[in-house]
């Protein structure tokens, strides 16, 4: 009997941990299947986290929450929607300039390279009879290049509105109605860990919403300051090189490098002394950046290790792309919270730090 007994309960949690592997399995495979949609999701929630922020001192001066949100909102489609009926066609033209003069930079240091017997024209001195740009493709890829077809061209910027549109969407549902998706969330667990989670969840919430607070703060000073620099240095398109490195600055470590390739080669476009200039500019950004922007947005969020925002970088951007790249750190700060609420405080019992305080 007590043979038979042991068996039984050896048999069940056989099955019981057979069936969790599965169910993990499965999870894994599913969220696989469907990365694309869930960093979707994703970018609907930073999306509402940067309304929340936007919303938040207008909530702090008395304002009604669905006020706010509904100005903030409105504000914020009217400004782009005003920016790009006014100033839409000015930025297309400074834009393509700068696409034209990156190409032909990229395109003299290609056939420098290949001169140097680099690259797979190494040792035909760099040259084509056909004067076609040399080695150009490996580094700058051809707009028309890009799509066989004008249908595939505009199938695809059709699929990237409808991405926008969906990321839009999900936002201001979510800010409408913010405790309705908690709660259903909350109530697929269990009635003893609701709490718990609800609680986890809101901190979660406000984590997004501080990160966004300190790296919007980073990317309008990037801005500002790139901007400043690279109009004394009278360096061309002073405004667009600016702009792409204040955006840039929404992605750490990885961002202000790429930032910094465009402003080099626009200054090598004029004169070497411009593109020192414009290296100096960069420099200057970078120690503002270090010793400015990042202290101010620390103060609003934790700060990841540099190790491990790297690191998720590189292991999104493989798997996910360039998406992937762009949302890997307000992503890795989400998983932060729910792995030091849920995993190291409830089931570890504290961290290291905290079992060992005196």
């Amino acid at each position: 009997m007590v043979k038979d007994r042991v068996e039984v309960e050896l048999t069940k949690r056989a099955t019981i941990i057979t069936s969790v592997v599965l169910a993990m399995t499965a999870t894994l495979a599913l969220a696989w299947a469907a990365a694309g949609a869930l960093l979707l999701i994703f970018g609907g929630l930073l999306l509402a986290a940067i309304f929340a922020a936007l919303a938040r001192p207008l909530q702090c001066a008395g304002l009604r929450r669905g006020w706010a949100f509904g100005i903030v909102i409105a504000v914020l489609f009217l400004a782009l929607g005003g920016g790009l009926f006014y100033g839409g066609v000015t930025l297309v033209g400074q834009f393509n300039e700068l696409w034209h003069q990156l190409r032909e930079q990229l395109q003299g240091l290609a056939k420098a390279v290949a001169e140097m017997g680099i690259g797979p024209d190494g040792g035909n001195g760099g040259g084509s009879d056909s004067g076609e740009e040399v080695g150009l493709d490996t580094l700058l890829p051809n707009p028309s290049g890009i799509f066989s077809s004008a249908s595939q061209a505009m199938f695809s910027v059709l699929g990237a509105l409808g991405n926008v549109f969906i990321i839009v969407f999900i936002a201001i549902f979510l800010v409408a109605q913010p405790e309705l998706y908690r709660r259903g969330i909350v109530s697929l667990f269990p009635p003893s860990k609701r709490k718990r989670l609800d609680e986890t969840l809101s901190a979660a919430a406000e984590e997004l919403i501080l990160w966004v607070c300190g790296t919007g703060i980073s990317m309008v000073i990037v801005f500002v300051v790139t901007w400043i620099g690279l109009v004394i240095v009278s360096m061309p398109n002073a405004f667009l090189l600016a702009l792409q490195a204040g955006l840039l600055a929404f992605i750490p470590t990885l961002g202000p490098f790429i930032a910094g390739i465009p402003i080099v080669l626009v200054g090598l476009s004029e004169s070497v002394s411009m593109a020192l200039w414009g290296l100096g500019v960069y420099v200057l950004v970078q120690a503002v950046e270090s010793n400015v922007s990042q202290p101010i947005a620390q103060r609003y969020t934790s700060a990841l290790p540099p190790a491990l925002t790297l690191g998720s970088q590189a292991v999104f951007g493989v798997l996910l792309g360039t998406l992937g790249i762009a949302l890997a750190v307000p992503l890795i700060a989400v998983i932060m919270v729910f792995v030091r609420e849920l995993y190291v405080k409830d089931t570890l019992g504290g961290s290291y730090e905290e079992k060992t305080a005196p």
